[in-house]
C-alpha cells in the first residue's frame, strides 16, 4: 500500500500570550485551500518561545488582505499599478510582528471524548 501523507501534521500545541509578538518567517509554500483557492502557507517561528505555526494567506481576489499584510510586513511594496511582484524567497527569514488572539477550540479525541483547549491564532501581520 502507498499513502501520501506529506500534508499530514501532528496536532499543534501552539499557544502564546495574546497581543503583538515577534516572529520570523521560516518557510513558505504555495498550496490550494479546501475551497479551491490558491494560497500561501507561511511558517512563523515565535522569537521568544521558538514555537512554530502555519498561517494561511489566500491569494484569491477579495480574500487577499492577509497576504497583502504579509508582503507589506516583509518590505515588499506594490508597484504604481497596485501589483505586487514577489517571489517566495523574498519572504524567507524576514522578521515580522503577528497579533495573537486566543480562543477555545473543541475537538473529539481518539477516545471519542470532547476536549476544549485554548488555541492561539495569528490574526494580523505588520512590519517589525
Amino acid at each position: 500500500m502507498r499513502h501520501d501523507m506529506s500534508k499530514e501534521k501532528m496536532r499543534s500545541e501552539f499557544e502564546l500570550p495574546e497581543g503583538w509578538r515577534k516572529f520570523v518567517i521560516s518557510d513558505c509554500k504555495e498550496d490550494m485551500s479546501k475551497a479551491g483557492n490558491v494560497m500561501f502557507v507561511f511558517t512563523l517561528i515565535d522569537k521568544e518561545t521558538e514555537q512554530s505555526a502555519d498561517v494561511f494567506a489566500i491569494a484569491t481576489e477579495g480574500k487577499r488582505w492577509f497576504l497583502k499584510q504579509m508582503l507589506t510586513a516583509c518590505g515588499i511594496a506594490a508597484g504604481a499599478d497596485g501589483v505586487y511582484d514577489w517571489e517566495i524567497v523574498d519572504t524567507l527569514n524576514k522578521p515580522i510582528m503577528g497579533k495573537i488572539v486566543n480562543a477555545p477550540e473543541t475537538f473529539i479525541n481518539r477516545n471519542g471524548e470532547e476536549i476544549t483547549k485554548t488555541k492561539s491564532r495569528v490574526t494580523e501581520i505588520r512590519a517589525k
